[in-house]
């Protein structure tokens, strides 16, 4: 489909999401709000794409919720006393459910919303001059997204308390020592960075990657006798994988396997 807020593209087997509003540094409207939660369901769906990026044009990531909008009346969030599938509210768990990996491509700054997506991707990379912000309760609201959820799970509940209750903003350097990106580069290093994880991610069998997904996110709630369980019932769908088959035999025939995710 066409979209009015976001550049869609696809190549080599990537998908790439860009936030197109660069005049509101990537604020969400109701719509855009509407057009990513399509274009995650339409790249999970593409049997061509095995890893999508997620970033933002212009000098910004995403500023959040655009708040000129909002003033007009509440958000489509703020409708519901319970997600439902397919409102905003139900954005991580789409994107948690997605069987590829996603990399939030962290261009610049990233606050209210636009932080609350990068954490709900699987991997994020910022450029040096990236600035995140849980910003919430200095304009009277609370976290959104699941970033209560994801956030003590990164960082320690504690941290996450002094991001939330304060709404600081922190540069892409701290947020790396606390766990909160997986690298920082230079901004004109960061689509190159970007591109060289998602090849990194290609290397393996697609089957793996979406089962292992699966079991490392139900792993954070789980007990070890339940993942034991899973895990065993993945590794036993792996073995019987033409994908598996294709990597033994490639390692015989010594050359790189080709993966179709079967």
């Amino acid at each position: 489909m066409a979209y009015t807020t976001l550049l869609i593209e696809k190549k080599d087997q990537i998908g790439k999401i860009t936030f197109n509003r660069p005049e509101m540094l990537n604020a969400f409207s109701q719509l855009g709000f509407r057009e990513f939660i399509q274009a995650l369901k339409e790249m999970d769906a593409d049997g061509e794409i095995r890893v999508v990026t997620i970033t933002g044009s212009g000098r910004a990531f995403s500023a959040g919720l655009d708040v000129e909008e909002a003033r007009k009346g509440p958000p489509e969030t703020g409708l519901q006393v319970t997600p439902l599938q397919d409102t905003v509210a139900w954005i991580p768990h789409i994107m948690r459910n997605m069987g590829k990996p996603v990399i939030a491509s962290i261009n610049g700054p990233a606050a209210g919303a636009g932080f609350t997506i990068a954490l709900a991707c699987d991997i994020r990379i910022a450029s040096e001059d990236a600035k995140l912000a849980a910003s919430f309760t200095r304009v009277g609201l609370i976290p959104e997204l699941g970033s209560t959820y994801t956030l003590p799970r990164l960082i320690g509940i504690g941290k996450a308390c002094e991001l939330i209750f304060t709404g600081k903003t922190i540069d892409a350097n701290e947020a790396k020592a606390l766990g909160l990106v997986n690298e920082v580069v230079p901004r004109d290093e960061l689509a190159a960075a970007t591109a060289k994880m998602a090849a990194e991610i290609l290397k393996s069998a697609p089957m793996a990657i979406q089962i292992a997904k699966r079991a490392l996110y139900q792993g954070l709630d789980s007990d070890l006798v339940t993942q034991l369980h899973f895990e065993q019932l993945g590794q036993s769908t792996c073995f019987k994988s033409e994908d598996f088959r294709e990597a033994t035999t490639a390692f015989s025939e010594k050359r790189k396997p080709v993966f179709k995710g079967q």
